[in-house]
């Protein structure tokens, strides 16, 4: 008859308990829907001339009255973007046109994603100016999108939860240690856009901008031991 020793039997049992243990891999798609909190607006200034100098002239000072414009406004962020200058000879003309253009964006809070009348008040003025408007949009704060990201894994994990109580209780198990977590974030682009206009008019109406609301994603899976009752 082979004899075992203890400890080694002990080892083989632990091994087959090991062996014999039940392991979860879940995986669950959590959203969270909530209202933007900034409304952000992109527009354009352009200018064309036979000279170089006098394109890039024209909306330098264009934008200079521009952000003027927007930094007189309280809780307004203006900043600008891409500049460039470019020559087009339309039908083949011996004297080319420079046409040049820079961007300038602009944001500013839109609590419960309802934009500021100051804020389209100022889109407006800035498109009587001349001033092209490419996009008008709600979007979340660095701090709003955290909050809305953590409310997606949230509802990601409960759904899991929810499974892997499930499972264990047909099984006849109950949860356990959870191996690993792994979180993956699908955040959406702006919200809302506008397509370009300009507004010439002295009494232009200024534009309308009513964000819907931002949904965020998260993907999460997970690895989850069950242990026998």
């Amino acid at each position: 008859m082979r004899v075992i020793p203890v400890a080694a039997a002990m080892l083989l049992a632990a091994v087959g308990m090991a062996q014999a243990q039940t392991v979860l891999n879940l995986s669950a798609n959590g959203s969270n829907t909530v209202d933007p909190d900034q409304i952000v607006a992109s527009l354009n200034v352009q200018a064309s001339s036979a000279s170089a100098a006098k394109a890039q002239a024209q909306i330098n000072g264009e934008m200079k009255k521009a952000l003027d414009a927007a930094r007189a406004l309280a809780g307004v962020t203006a900043t600008t973007g891409d500049y460039s200058v470019y020559q087009n000879s339309p039908d083949n003309s011996a004297k080319p046109v420079y046409q040049a253009s820079q961007t300038l964006q602009l944001s500013m809070a839109a609590p419960a994603g309802v934009p500021p009348d100051a804020f389209t008040a100022l889109i407006g003025r800035l498109q009587q100016q001349g001033l092209l408007l490419n996009t008008l949009d709600g979007n979340l704060s660095n701090q709003g999108q955290a909050a809305a990201q953590q409310g997606a894994i949230d509802d990601a994990i409960h759904q899991i939860q929810a499974q892997a109580t499930a499972i264990a209780a047909t099984l006849g198990e109950h949860v356990g240690k959870i191996q690993s977590l792994n979180v993956n974030l699908n955040n959406p682009g702006p919200v809302l856009r506008a397509a370009p206009m300009m507004m010439m008019a002295a009494k232009a109406e200024p534009a309308q901008a009513a964000p819907d609301k931002v949904t965020i994603q998260a993907n999460v899976s997970t690895t989850i031991d069950l242990t026998p009752p």
